[in-house]
């Protein structure tokens, strides 16, 4: 049995790629109308990616857009969902996000590369971060209000400054709006899980006699959540087990264990927790329990005799007597052996496992709510002369659910309180710790406080977003500006329930009495202490719960303010064409406060590590500009030559001046072919948490060289410098290291440097008008995006060994290795962040559409097929290459072939869709073959969906949606149990998870 790392890395994010739906299409693609002749051309545009006018909607960077259609159709309310599905984004935070580890909202992740360095937009502006990290909270954005999302991938940091280092994703809202529109949706599983509901309400008007309009929105969004318990697959938190062969087998049984191993095999990984709710007493090698079979009998618990008991969990009890061993209670409350080998490493209570099932506890789709009012309007002050103003407010709540607190290492103090409280309720406890060669001496426990509840975690973000923009044009020049203001704030809190003070428990644990002379504890005992008694499953009463619990905390304030401008025109007229340029400025202040309780700031809560207040501020005052340079038009092979310019200089409060600029190329020698190309130097700067972390605590494990260390003393030289941290203390004569973990405090780094970034994209347009059915468009786009300079965490382990090659007290590692000058252990090492390592991922990106008027074959209607087919060829995180892995955490599906097809039928006042999603089996990183070493493999995620628009009058339209047609349920994987969340990829298997879904919309105009 083994258990091999494939990847020396787990990356937390990873490339996903995409799903076609209906009615996406590159910019360019002239759509067609119902009888199939183009539709006119918007004769003036800007596209997500520049601030140049173009005649039409080509531009050199390859743009997706996702329209109000495809939303419609497939029944999108949160538009993370959405996303997630796109050939060029990961899926970060979501509905399954409930032990996430970053972020608590949804977010955006392009190609893989990390939300923050992803920047968003709405109609083409920044919105206010929603955390320190600089990441923007998706649950913000209007999604019915949504007109069309553009996505750009690769850097865009010339046009729109820091963060966009992977690319943008700009939401352009509906505006201009005249009538009055309300829709209603409502879905779920099959099974009638995870019901969600959406009202909407859409209003506007013109005024001034047509010179102005006022847009109003507002929508209501409700999700019930679900638990891990509702679901077959996710209702016990598995095992792994491997049979003859070596393949390795997810278990949730004891039975189902042993059916696994009956050929032969053997425990991979055990299930749950060994953290239980009915508490594991540790045997201590140094005065260890003895004859446990006569003394604990003798109070009438026959547990620990022959016959009496199976550790093994295979239905036949142990032959000898269990004397000796860590303990733990059964069902009805009696000291039992421990039961965790065998099929007891699936946490099967009811085979006797003593170990802890924690699925039941969370939630596999978080519940959650939102509501949002926006504003958007226009009014034209003269002929050249306009007003723009947008207002959004918006306020989201969800929440997480977590096991109960898992309280380890629990000393429990032999105090006189401590001693009647054993000895009246737990008679066979108390004969079992009289055992030992010294019976009054401390032990260990682990306990679950299930009593107290599962930690509850709710998450309620008010975010305010202003914006005013005055633009107009020089006269009859040409030439047109645009002035621009924004404030922005939001507001996170994050409050935790039922979560457990630790010197509650420790009190608790001692009777409330001094642990070493018994005496009450009086003034320094905190209100309402009571002995704790944690020896079996709900033995804590109410009274004992209300001492420990204790509720958290953490407030973030985010403000953005922002005044920006531009002027546009052309320069000058070139034989092929105008030469058109944009000059501009911006500046932006943020600033950024988290805020925690006492308790989480001194680390006094069970299950979590002390976090600290931070704050501070980041400003930037920048110019840009952008060409674009017509070359040749109109002659044999080159109907259009050109090329991009785009320079940004950029003064950061922070790390000074930045230089970014772009280059791009378009070549198109014939009417239907077309190649182009662009290149961008890109920078993130960063972010007030990583610049002002403020000392957050953690206890990763380390070695300390001044220790004994493989049964060796430290050399002469290392035990000397060691004695000059430490004086006093004999290193030489060999100290042995008392904890495997070190106690380490995370701070910011001020003098941080930008990430940079270039990135290239070439691409061929293919669009033959001589196509023999119906219009087709074909692209095929290389990416390749590297960013080095990466902003990383130095650990502790970096500077113990950075200390420890110097050896010189005068060192910045050793000034940050803090000794105890007592007993010589490490105390503390203060950690930072540097400037380090690299990404690059690289891949292809193919769209085909085509679209046809049925008529050509004698049949109504119009039918619209399209393919997008993602090719991914490296995602390389310093040297480490994880492309065809799944590590089923987030971001953790990195293919390297995606395909998604969508079919889209239109005939008379129906609107019928399908969907196929398909996703190769990827290897396991971590499990293989226990025998002969072979890889192991993650099921295919193939699922189908089915729309039907109806508009039943003008004014009057039904969509119905089935998701996951076929009914395919999420497969319980290794992988997932390791490293996910329910024992699958909650992610890669998400229209999985619930099985068949469904949902009805109506909408209705007035």
């Amino acid at each position: 049995m083994k258990i091999q790392l494939k990847r020396e890395r787990l990356l937390a994010s990873t490339f996903i790629a995409g799903l076609a739906v209906a009615g996406m299409a590159s910019p360019a693609f002239a759509q067609t109308t119902q009888s199939g002749e183009p539709a006119s051309q918007v004769s003036d545009v800007v596209v997500t990616g520049s601030r140049i006018v173009r005649q039409d909607y080509d531009a050199p960077s390859p743009v997706t857009t996702v329209t109000a259609e495809t939303i419609e159709l497939t029944s999108t309310l949160s538009v993370e969902n959405l996303l997630n599905e796109l050939p060029s984004v990961v899926a970060g935070n979501m509905a399954t996000s409930n032990n996430s580890g970053g972020e608590s909202f949804a977010t955006v992740d392009l190609r893989g590369l990390g939300p923050n360095r992803t920047l968003v937009l709405i109609n083409g502006e920044r919105l206010p971060a929603s955390s320190t990290t600089g990441v923007v909270d998706l649950n913000t954005i209007p999604t019915s209000l949504v007109n069309r999302v553009e996505v750009v991938t690769g850097g865009a940091s010339a046009v729109y400054g820091s963060d966009a280092v992977a690319g943008v994703v700009n939401f352009v809202l509906k505006d201009n709006y005249e009538g009055a529109e309300l829709s209603a949706t409502y879905g779920a599983s099959f099974d009638g899980m995870q019901p969600e509901v959406s009202l909407t309400g859409l209003f506007g008007g013109n005024f001034a006699d047509g010179r102005g309009n006022l847009t109003a929105y507002a929508s209501y969004y409700s999700r019930e959540g679900v638990s891990q318990a509702e679901l077959p697959y996710s209702a016990v938190s598995a095992a792994i087990a491997y049979d003859a062969s070596g393949r390795p087998i997810v278990v949730d049984s004891a039975q189902k264990y042993l059916d696994a191993i009956a050929g032969g095999g053997g425990t991979y990984f055990a299930g749950g927790s060994g953290t239980s709710a009915w508490g594991t007493v540790y045997n201590d090698p140094s005065n260890p329990f003895s004859n446990l079979g006569a003394l604990v009998g003798a109070t009438g618990n026959t547990n620990f005799g022959a016959g009496g008991y199976d550790t093994n969990c295979d239905g036949v009890a142990n032959t000898g007597a269990y004397n000796s061993g860590n303990l733990s209670f059964d069902t009805s409350g009696a000291l039992t052996p421990y039961a965790g080998s065998g099929a007891c490493a699936v946490p099967d209570r009811a085979a006797g496992s003593s170990r802890y099932n924690y699925g039941p506890d969370n939630y596999l789709i978080l519940p959650a709510e939102r509501f949002n009012i926006t504003t958007i309007g226009h009014y034209d002050i003269t002929d050249s002369l306009r007003l723009d103003v947008q207002l959004n407010y918006a306020n989201t709540w969800q929440e997480v659910s977590l096991a109960p607190t898992p309280a380890t290492g629990l000393t429990v103090n032999l105090t006189p309180a401590m001693r009647d409280l054993i000895q009246t309720k737990h008679s066979d406890l108390w004969a079992a710790l009289q055992s030992r060669a010294d019976p009054d001496a401390p032990f260990t426990m682990d306990r679950r406080t299930n009593e107290v509840g599962a930690r509850f975690g709710e998450t309620k973000n008010s975010s305010l977003a202003m914006l005013a923009t005055l633009s107009g044009d020089f006269g009859g020049s040409g030439w047109d500006w645009s002035l621009t203001t924004s404030y922005g704030k939001n507001q996170l809190q994050d409050l935790g329930r039922n979560s457990v003070n630790k010197t509650a428990i420790r009190q608790g644990l001692a009777g409330c009495q001094d642990p070493t002379s018994g005496a009450p504890l009086g003034i320094n005992a905190l209100p309402g202490c009571v002995p704790l008694d944690i020896f079996g499953e709900g033995t804590l009463t109410k009274e004992m719960v209300d001492f420990i619990t204790v509720p958290t905390f953490s407030t973030t304030d985010i403000e953005e303010s922002r005044i920006a401008g531009f002027a546009r025109g052309d320069l000058m007229t070139l034989p092929a064409g105008p030469l058109a340029a944009v000059f501009g400025f911006e500046w932006r202040e943020s600033r950024a406060e988290f805020r925690v309780d006492n308790e989480q700031r001194t680390g006094n809560i069970y299950g979590f590590n002390a976090i600290q207040d931070q704050g501070g501020s980041i400003s930037v005052s920048e110019l840009y500009a952008e060409l674009s340079v017509p070359l040749l038009r109109d002659l044999p092979g080159a109907k259009y030559l050109g090329m991009d310019f785009g320079y940004r200089y950029s003064d950061y409060s922070s790390v000074g001046g930045l230089d970014t600029y772009k280059i791009g190329l378009e070549y198109q020698p014939l009417d239907w072919l077309k190649f182009r190309s662009v290149f961008n130097s890109a920078v993130r700067a960063p972010s007030v948490f990583e610049l002002y972390q403020n000392g957050d605590q953690g206890f990763p494990s380390a070695i300390d060289p001044c220790m004994i260390q493989g049964g060796s003393a430290p050399s002469s030289a290392i035990a000397a410098f060691c004695a000059q941290q430490a004086p006093g203390i004999d290193f030489a004569g060999g100290i042995t290291q008392n904890n495997t973990q070190v106690e380490a405090f995370a701070f910011g780094n001020p003098n941080l440097k930008p990430e940079s970034a270039e990135t290239l994209t070439f691409g061929v347009v293919f669009q033959p008008d001589f196509f023999p059915v119906g219009n087709f468009r074909a692209t095929v786009d290389y990416y390749d995006i590297e960013i080095t300079d990466i902003i990383a965490s130095l650990g502790a382990n970096y500077w113990i060994e950075a200390c420890y090659d110097s050896l010189s007290l005068t060192s910045e590692a050793c000034g940050r290795v803090v000794r105890d000058q007592v007993t010589g252990q490490l105390d503390f090492v203060n950690t930072t962040r540097t400037n380090g390592g690299f990404y690059r991922t690289k891949g292809i990106d193919t769209q085909i559409d085509w679209s046809v008027d049925m008529e050509e074959f004698g049949l109504p209607g119009r039918l619209r097929v399209n393919e997008l087919f993602t090719y991914v060829d490296e995602l390389n995180f310093d040297g480490d290459d994880s492309v065809g892995y799944g590590y089923s955490s987030i971001g953790g599906a990195n293919f390297d072939w995606k395909s998604v097809l969508s079919v889209t039928y239109d005939i008379a006042d129906w609107t019928i869709f399908a969907r196929w999603s398909y996703t190769p089996p990827l290897k396991d990183p971590v499990f293989v073959n226990a025998v002969d070493d072979s890889e192991y493999e993650m099921p295919e995620a193939s699922y189908f969906d089915l729309s039907a628009r109806w508009n039943v009058t003008d004014n009057f339209q039904l969509t119905a949606f089935i998701g996951n047609v076929f009914d395919k349920n999420a497969p319980q994987t290794p992988i997932g149990v390791y490293n996910g969340q329910a024992n699958t990829d909650t992610q890669l298997y998400y229209p999985g998870l619930l099985g068949r879904m469904f949902s009805i919309s109506a909408r209705a105009r007035f």
